[in-house]
């Protein structure tokens, strides 16, 4: 399906479109065209893909959308990585809607006018609004506490609207916690694994807030392209669908893990709760397994070794 093909990714300077540019351009795509405001991502991310890649610097929903338009002429699939974060919704809520909300309208536009077969959408966790509790299923009614998570829900939405009116095929991903080589891209906000990565590369003891029982789903950046190659891949169409590990993982777990991918002799620090304090934000994964074949295969271990290298090679 990929092969021959021209593909359009937006957001594919930044982290996870760059692992999934170059795994395009490994697959003998015709044509990759991405679409990036080049304010947080970053052309490096794509390494030697670079030249085999034309970039179009643009902000969706900002920008005049006439070179979006002229981009996505030819293009046969798009996947939709775009979009202005969490954290930025805090400061700029009104960027993020019109970013993520009206700038994935004029996107979907164009593709259905210029015939695109497939899109796939990298939703998110906060789509589901709730801190804890059981797993997050993709049955249960979403209640989005932040705008953030209100403009991936709603471009759910905008996906099925355009499904329905236009036939336009897609599949919508909520990412989970996505780490890995290149997450941090100046967006002024570090992971809690990257920022730690630096602590220990620094010799200083990483930091745990509260009693590190807060529990999250972490799944590693080359698994999640390989979910979301695939949810274009299949027949199906129209559905939501989580991408994580399934695996509950308190940060204090997090940080043992890291501290043995050191091999250093430092113990951590306990500063006082944050806002994350007794919360669960974990994925049932059943629905990815049944419905592309597809479970996360590097273990956290692993995945903590190989980001921990790189954040030590490129710092």
């Amino acid at each position: 399906m990929l092969k021959n093909s021209t593909v359009m990714v937006t957001g594919g300077c930044g982290f996870i479109g760059s692992h999934l540019v170059r795994h395009l351009v490994e697959r003998s795509v015709k044509r990759v065209v991405i679409i990036d405001s080049l304010r947080y991502g970053d052309p490096g991310n794509l390494g030697a893909a670079s030249s085999a890649v034309e970039i179009v610097k643009h902000q969706i929903g900002i920008d005049t959308p006439e070179p979006l338009h002229e981009a996505m002429k030819g293009v046969d699939y798009l996947f939709h990585l775009a979009a202005e974060k969490h954290n930025q919704s805090k400061d700029s809520p009104i960027t993020v809607l019109r970013s993520n909300v009206e700038g994935m309208h004029t996107l979907l536009a164009s593709a259905a006018a210029e015939g695109v077969k497939k899109v796939v959408f990298s939703s998110s966790l906060y789509a589901y609004g709730r801190m804890n509790g059981a797993p997050f299923v993709e049955t249960e009614v979403p209640h989005p506490n932040t705008v953030y998570g209100i403009s991936k829900l709603t471009g759910e939405h905008l996906l099925a609207h355009f499904a329905l009116k236009q036939g336009l095929a897609y599949n919508a991903l909520r990412y989970l916690f996505v780490y890995g080589p290149r997450q941090f891209a100046g967006m002024g906000y570090k992971s809690v694994i990257v920022k730690n990565c630096e602590r220990l590369l620094a010799d200083q003891s990483p930091i745990i807030f509260g009693d590190g029982k807060q529990t999250l789903d972490y799944v590693f950046v080359d698994d999640v392209v390989d979910a979301t190659v695939r949810a274009l891949e299949t027949e199906v169409s129209g559905e939501v669908i989580n991408i994580g590990s399934g695996i509950a993982t308190p940060v204090a777990r997090l940080i043992e893990t890291l501290i043995s991918v050191s091999k250093k002799s430092i113990r951590p620090s306990f500063e006082p709760a944050d806002w994350t304090h007794g919360s669960f934000r974990v994925g049932n994964v059943e629905k990815v397994k049944k419905v592309l074949g597809w479970s996360a295969s590097t273990s956290l271990e692993e995945g903590l070794r190989r980001t921990y290298d790189w954040i030590g090679a490129n710092s």
